[in-house]
């Protein structure tokens, strides 16, 4: 495959290209034969909009993908917007992946060298588009933020709407960066202190929610030991893993417990450990809560899988099972 900035006789096979790939587009991104020609008048410094092309083609059209840098705002944040599509017969097979990496190096190389001088490039995906964040995943961008209602777009329901979106961003000084690279905040830990009565609990609670932060509760220690677990994680503001061991027999508990914590138990995801669970009777399907994805633990887990999982639980909605 080549890169190249977009030209005049990219037009027609770009249409093309959009009218084969329609179909997996539309759930995602708006899908726009007109888009390409507008963009043409619009290439300039800090807008540019890149095709990768197959050298081999494979039947009417050459394009792999398309891949707009945009909104830049220059001075001290040197950042850039990036949004992208991959286009049929040739997604999934890795030509994409390999374009798009040409560019992210372009839009970091010094513009005395013919690059676009750029120090940050962010990329924002609909929660539940598990192969575009994936993607992103692989090619070493963070997940920064959630943004709620971000775009207005069409759902997947056909009806246009403010659409949650979440962000991916890689600096230049990390790139070429590590596949699948951890996401490291600031670790923040606050005391929260006070004689009883004095509404510490309560503040607690509030400080934690705006922190994002899990609560650790002494009050919610001292409950017994069956319900601990659900008093921690109805304190916590953003969720948590929950490691419990639990037997299929504990569906009716486990049940009560994430309805204690506001949660409707059909949704929520159970990470399902396969190594050695045909060996013990009455452990072979899990709770049967909620969607189910599962694990072949008896291997080493790689980190890339990690993140596949941490995508399905966290990103977006899973259908039933997912094993």
């Amino acid at each position: 495959m080549r890169v190249s900035t977009v030209r005049m006789q990219d037009i027609a096979p770009y249409r093309r290209a959009l009218e084969q790939s329609r179909e997996r587009l539309a759930r995602w991104n708006p899908v726009d034969p007109g888009d390409l020609e507008r963009q043409l008048p619009r290439q300039s410094r800090d807008h540019r909009t890149f095709l990768i092309h197959a050298r081999t083609p494979e039947g009417d059209h050459d394009i792999v993908g398309k891949i707009n840098v945009s909104d830049v705002m220059r001075g001290r944040f040197e950042s850039a917007a990036m949004g992208y599509d991959a286009y049929d017969p040739y997604a999934g097979r890795g030509l994409f992946a390999e374009g798009l990496r040409l560019v992210i190096t372009l839009a970091f190389t010094p513009e005395t060298a013919g690059g676009m001088g750029l120090h940050r490039l962010v990329a924002a995906v609909q929660p539940g588009n598990l192969r575009s964040a994936g993607l992103l995943r692989s090619l070493g961008f963070r997940r920064e933020g959630f943004s709620p209602r971000m775009l207005w777009l069409q759902g997947a329901d056909g009806v246009d709407a403010w659409l949650d979106h979440v962000s991916y961003a890689v600096l230049r000084d990390e790139w070429p960066a590590q596949p699948y690279v951890a996401s490291h905040g600031r670790r923040v830990v606050v005391l929260v202190n006070g004689v009883p009565g004095s509404g510490k609990t309560t503040l607690a609670r509030q400080l934690a929610e705006e922190l994002r932060i899990p609560l650790f509760s002494k009050d919610s220690v001292k409950e017994s030991a069956a319900n601990v677990l659900w008093a921690l994680l109805a304190d916590s503001p953003v969720g948590g893993v929950v490691d419990g061991g639990f037997r299929p027999d504990d569906a009716p508990d486990v049940a009560g417990g994430l309805r204690r914590c506001g949660l409707d138990p059909a949704t929520v995801a159970e990470v399902w450990c396969e190594a050695g669970s045909g060996q013990v009777a009455g452990w072979q399907l899990g709770l049967g809560l909620g969607p189910t994805v599962g694990v072949d633990t008896g291997r080493e887990v790689r980190r890339s899988e990690i993140v596949r999982i941490a995508l399905q639980v966290g990103e977006g909605p899973l259908p039933a099972s997912e094993t």
